[in-house]
């Protein structure tokens, strides 16, 4: 080797790793420049964080809400909001930009070559453009994505020898941190099932206590430690039964439809690691294709298990074989890694960022229920009264748009958090695709001081309700005034 090609060799790991961050910041901050704001439970956590409510006050809430689903985050934003001053644009920016970030990054601490594993993130953002929007929500499940994706990644690596402290407390650190962000801690159960079934006998016994000790420290600094565990798992259960058409579920809890672009991506790797004689011989020992396999058929009961947990497990698979690959092939040809290396950093910025079908900047367009407006006076709740309707969004856009509105929602972030009389009035409305008429039951509830809101492209008929077109598809109804009405 000459001594270009020695001096070449040197600083290319380092050189690697300056566009590998360059491209990971290049990427957030391009998309948070479009103007863009995540739609969804990403706004009623930042709309929460800049009151002083609690849900009892913004929601009615039926037996099975006890506390906070996702108490650490919430405690998050709004500590950063009383101690910076920090406004809602600032919060979404830390929300959606920041936990992009974590998962950009997420994999970068356990591979030798950084490329890998954006290489990995190329492999299937390219064939599932979905995957950004899904990563650019704001929601805190990502921490527990992140988690999953660093313990699969580290552990993968320990095989059967001994852990040591640190592993062992940065495991349980890490379980706390999930569980406490974001309520599914059984979920890790998964992971615990993946490491027994690639015959990784000690890693799942030292995982298993990991994840015990972690749980029970995210439960301890909820302050409320048996309820939140107790919730958690109420509400799995809840969504477990369903009770709904498929078709009305939110996206993540409907059936998969087997994720056939990403199984040809990943079956194709697989095929060219094998015809090398690298890859095939470990498949089945390794964790990550376990936990592929078992969140895959959970999938096609409900597609979350894919979406959350079976592709971090495929993205880890995939940037361990990139890894090897780059040390089997261009150990010794720094000029060619660098090379591939800015080819795969300009490719993930550019296939990522690029506002595809207007991914990006749909919601510079949205037209939110504001009750500032002078048309709306009076077509808002009076104080302490109630908005019903059979719209998430409804409530997620309002609630952003008017955190300080003095009535509460029917229909919040979760309907099993809804008493059980309006819980059975909003699953007939779903069974009957939300004909009018299947309102009936609130309509007949409502006080003076309750509107309810109904998403359509025509003004509802709905007698003795009186309507007002307030913004996009939302119309709201009140009980006909005593008197000239309030227009």
């Amino acid at each position: 080797m000459n001594n270009g090609s020695a001096v070449l060799q040197r600083y290319v790991p380092l050189l690697a790793w300056l566009m590998v961050a360059a491209a990971c910041l290049g990427i957030a901050l391009k998309i948070l420049g479009y103007g863009f704001v995540p739609v969804g439970d990403a706004r009623r956590y930042v709309a929460k964080a800049v009151t002083d409510k609690e849900y009892p006050q913004i929601l009615v809430l039926g037996p099975a809400y006890r506390m906070d689903f996702s108490p650490g985050w919430e405690w998050l934003l709004r500590r950063l909001n009383r101690a910076t001053g920090m406004g809602e644009d600032g919060l979404m920016v830390i929300s959606a930009g920041g936990l992009l970030l974590l998962i950009l990054a997420a994999g970068l601490p356990w591979l030798r070559h950084p490329e890998a594993w954006l290489a990995a993130l190329l492999a299937l953002t390219v064939p599932l453009p979905g995957l950004m929007t899904r990563w650019l929500q704001g929601r805190p499940f990502l921490v527990s994505e992140c988690v999953l994706l660093c313990l699969l990644l580290a552990w993968s690596r320990q095989r059967e020898q001994k852990p040591s402290w640190l592993m062992l407390l940065a495991s349980t650190a890490g379980f706390g941190l999930a569980a406490w962000m974001h309520g599914t801690w059984y979920l890790y159960g998964l992971l615990l099932a993946s490491f027994f079934l690639a015959g990784r006998r000690r890693a799942t016994v030292y995982l298993t206590v990991c994840w015990l000790a972690g749980t029970v420290l995210g439960a301890l600094l909820t302050g409320r430690p048996w309820e939140f565990l107790q919730q958690n798992l109420a509400w799995a259960g809840a969504l477990s039964r369903g009770g709904a058409p498929a078709e009305s579920m939110v996206g993540e809890l409907q059936p998969s439809n087997g994720e056939f672009s990403a199984l040809l991506v990943l079956g194709f790797v697989w095929l060219w690691r094998r015809q090398r004689g690298k890859g095939g011989p470990d498949l089945f020992g390794s964790p990550a294709f376990w936990m592929m396999a078992v969140c895959w058929v959970l999938a096609l009961k409900a597609g979350r298990f894919w979406a959350d947990w079976g592709l971090a497990a495929a993205m880890a698979w995939l940037a361990i074989q990139f890894d090897q690959a780059i040390q089997e092939e261009w150990a010794t040809r720094p000029g060619r890694r660098l090379a591939v290396c800015g080819l795969v950093c300009a490719a993930l910025f550019l296939d990522t960022s690029s506002d595809l079908d207007g991914r990006y900047t749909a919601t510079l367009h949205e037209d939110l229920v504001d009750a500032s407006r002078p048309e709306l006076q009076g077509w808002m709740p009076d104080s302490g009264g109630i908005f019903y309707g059979a719209d998430f969004s409804f409530f997620f856009n309002t609630f952003y748009k008017n955190p300080g509105g003095d009535w509460r929602y029917i229909l919040g972030y979760e309907s099993a958090i809804m008493p059980d009389a309006d819980l059975k009035i909003y699953r007939n409305i779903q069974w009957n695709h939300y004909e009018w008429e299947s309102y009936r039951p609130w309509v007949e509830k409502m006080r003076p001081s309750d509107r309810l809101e109904i998403t359509s492209g025509t003004e509802p008929e709905l007698p003795p309700l009186e309507w007002r077109h307030a913004a996009g598809a939302v119309w709201i109804g009140r009980l006909p005034r005593q008197g000239p009405a309030v227009n």
